[in-house]
């Protein structure tokens, strides 16, 4: 009778050890501010451990505990915060409260995102 219940703390410990999951997600992100959006709506969610975005290939890795988030809630996390998250279209709503250069189109002179004018 003594083995049960130290079989189950050995059970509950592996199972809590257990090593999160990894999934790379496709994004719109286009500058400084998106990346920090992103991340930010990703590591507030229970269950992810990191979220972090490289802007130059547009994709977010993101290291999560299967069990309490999983990579749809993942994708309408980034679909809520207005970017494009693989085949998740942004949420609209969200999108259209971007900042100018977040916007899922060609950086607007002046803007966050687009090229430095008259710079040698």
């Amino acid at each position: 009778m003594r083995i049960l219940p130290i079989l189950l703390l050995v059970f509950a410990f592996v199972a809590m050890a257990a090593p999160p999951k990894t999934l790379t997600i496709q994004t719109n992100a286009q500058c400084g501010m998106c990346k920090a959006s992103i991340e930010k709506q990703l590591n507030s969610l229970d269950g992810v451990k990191e979220a972090v975005l490289d802007l130059e290939t547009k994709q977010v890795t993101v290291k999560f505990k299967g069990k309490k988030v999983d990579e749809a809630q993942l994708r309408q996390a980034i679909s809520d915060a207005g970017y494009q998250a693989d085949d998740v279209a942004p949420n609209p709503d969200a999108q259209a409260k971007l900042m100018a250069c977040c916007q899922p189109k060609e950086a607007k002179a002046g803007s966050c995102c687009a090229p430095k004018t008259g710079t040698k």
